[in-house]
């Protein structure tokens, strides 16, 4: 007991600062948005730009490579800043601070649709505004076919 009484002050700041860190730790909130609203936009390729619509955007273009393999050469769309970040370390501090403070318009390209498809998603939950996905179809695969259902698993035969 005159152990706890001679460091009361020790141990009330060691408490403090515990509880802190575990409010912290729980509460925080790292996504601004509900996942399902802001799906919504890519489900109706509104997000989806092409390379030829690329040079009528207005004002600061980031673009973000996603890939190694994407050349940037000889292109006459791509102008505007252009930034290269392997997908799988998007998420850094640095990179996380470069992509949410920039003021202007991000485009995403990567060889692979679908890896731009998911960088948008959670660029878009952590409250990021103005980001599209380059891509090189002018048509989405998704919309050149007409939906059939498969007839071999059709609970009708």
């Amino acid at each position: 007991m005159q152990l706890l009484k001679k460091n009361i002050i020790p141990l009330a700041f060691v408490l403090i600062i515990l509880l802190t860190v575990i409010f912290r730790s729980f509460w925080s909130v790292h996504f601004k948005s509900d996942a399902k609203k802001l799906a919504r936009p890519s489900f109706i390729h509104s997000v989806i730009i092409t390379q030829k619509l690329v040079g009528q955007i207005k004002g600061n273009k980031l673009f973000i490579l996603l890939d190694e393999g994407i050349n940037t050469g000889n292109n006459d769309r791509l102008r505007g800043e252009i930034l290269w970040i392997p997908a799988d370390s998007l998420l850094e501090k640095k990179n996380r601070k470069k992509i949410l403070d920039y003021k202007g318009v991000i485009l995403l390209v990567s060889a692979d649709p679908s890896v731009s498809a998911r960088i948008w998603m959670i660029l878009s939950q952590m409250g990021r505004k103005d980001m599209f996905i380059v891509s090189n179809d002018e048509a989405p695969e998704v919309l050149k076919y007409e939906f059939r259902p498969d007839t071999v698993t059709s609970p009708e035969f």
